[in-house]
């Protein structure tokens, strides 16, 4: 598969609201995830785990996916840009939160994740 290929592939699961049917199916069993911070998670297992614990108390009022964008000076990597508008529980304040999501793609599956973003997250 192309890197064009499974950045359009993860960009049409996300923008149906499958979110983590991709991290199921698209994501390498030795997964890095960066988060805007620097913190590191490793592994799909864990991976998968931080991504339902920051769910876990939200509310999702929708998301928009941007790209997938592509530049050949990387070719084992495409950008994805996302607005999410969630309602935290603990507050009932709706925010709308903007990233950047940075995949680097080996053996069409992606081995690493870095979000960049404003603020906290």
């Amino acid at each position: 598969m192309s890197i064009q290929t499974v950045g359009k592939k993860f960009v049409e699961l996300c923008r149906q609201g499958k979110n983590f049917d991709v991290m199921r199916t698209m994501y390498s069993s030795t997964i890095v995830s960066v988060e805007g911070d620097g913190k590191e998670t490793a592994g799909q297992g864990p991976v998968i785990k931080k991504s339902e614990n920051w769910v876990s108390d939200k509310a999702f009022n929708g998301e928009t996916v941007a790209g997938p964008f592509f530049n050949g000076a990387n070719p084992d990597q495409f950008v994805v840009y996302f607005t999410l508008d969630i309602t935290p529980k603990a507050t009932g304040k709706r925010v709308v939160l903007e990233e950047v999501g940075v995949y680097t793609v080996k053996d069409d599956k992606i081995t690493r994740e870095q979000f960049f973003y404003d603020g906290a997250h």
